[in-house]
């Protein structure tokens, strides 16, 4: 359901999105803002997604995965805990 919302956008900008309906590349000045808004949320979600693949790729680069195995590592942390707690 679409909603009125008055958004103030400078002159400049107007006259860019004026010139982009008179153009007849919108209809509407509401359909320029929703098409950018839609960009803008593409772009956004576009850096994410590098972000992520960049994460991916740095993990990847850091060498191969150790095994790992849940009741070593808990009896290695109750020992260091313990050993601190003998310390004090």
């Amino acid at each position: 359901m679409a909603r009125t919302m008055t958004v103030d956008v400078g002159d400049e900008l107007r006259e860019f999105i004026d010139s982009l309906v008179k153009s007849g590349d919108y209809r509407t000045q509401s359909e320029v803002l929703r098409d950018a808004l839609r960009l803008l949320r593409e772009k956004q979600a576009e850096s994410r997604l590098q972000a992520l693949r960049d994460l991916l790729a740095e993990g990847i680069s850091s060498g191969e995965a150790a095994t790992w195995n849940k009741d070593v590592f808990l009896k290695q942390v109750k020992a260091k805990t313990r050993i601190a707690d003998e310390g004090n």
